[in-house]
């Protein structure tokens, strides 16, 4: 099956064929537990793979008419399959940012994207390599900060169908309103603690100035004031 396709796509390269059975067979023997499907769609996909593996050049208008997919489910297919053999490269929330000419945002939507990891684990070990979820970070903060990215191309970097890659949006772009709003309260009890603070300082600084008061007025010798004024009378008579 896998060759006949490969002549129906313009494929001669006899190691890109190989390659294409190599992922076919890798893909088979990782999806046998699941029940997962092999069939014309997936076979296209491999030989995709394959000739890009090799440098080479597909048809990529005859490649979505032979499988049988849109444009969309397409990609988003590729990149699963992509996903379960190994074979995405590990793509950073900065080089999107800079491929779509946004590079401001690159720290805020990384701090979203692992604080979305954070979450959505629970203390739990994930895979959360899958490009899918940065790409949604990106498109979460471009759509808070109004940027208008391009968001054809955010949603192909994906590789998730759009209604999945939608719902990740607006599953960030809650989280990315609610880190705002905890880092507001945290703020605000800050300040209120600042304040109380300063005047339980204000009030202690108070308390020892009086006590000081008092231990003067306590060291100051008592006077009698009949010895005093003879004292004096004597000193005015002699002058």
């Amino acid at each position: 099956m896998l060759p006949e396709l490969a002549k129906r796509l313009g494929v001669e390269s006899g190691r890109a064929i190989r390659k294409a059975e190599e992922y076919e067979r890798l893909l088979r023997l990782k999806t046998a537990a699941s029940g997962f499907h092999i069939g014309v769609t997936q076979m296209v996909i491999c030989l995709d793979l394959a000739v890009s593996a090799e440098n080479q050049v597909l048809d990529k208008e005859l490649s979505l008419k032979l499988s049988g997919l849109k444009k969309a489910a397409y990609s988003a297919t590729k990149q699963t399959i992509k996903q379960v053999l190994c074979l995405n490269k590990d793509i950073t929330i900065k080089d999107v940012c800079v491929q779509l000419g946004c590079p401001e945002i690159a720290s805020d939507a990384d701090n979203l994207f692992k604080k979305y990891c954070k979450q959505t684990s629970n203390g739990q070990e994930q895979n959360m390599d899958h490009p899918g979820f940065k790409a949604a970070a990106v498109m979460s903060l471009s759509k808070l900060k109004k940027l208008g990215l391009d968001r054809v191309r955010l949603h192909e970097l994906s590789g998730l169908k759009k209604s999945v890659f939608d719902k990740l949006v607006l599953s960030m772009i809650t989280l990315n309103k609610d880190m705002k709003q905890e880092m507001v309260s945290k703020q605000k009890a800050s300040k209120r603690t600042h304040s109380f603070a300063e005047a339980v300082e204000a009030r202690a600084t108070a308390m020892d100035e009086e006590k000081r008061l008092r231990d003067a007025e306590q060291q100051v010798p008592d006077v009698d004031f009949a010895e005093w004024k003879r004292r004096m009378l004597e000193e005015t008579n002699n002058a």
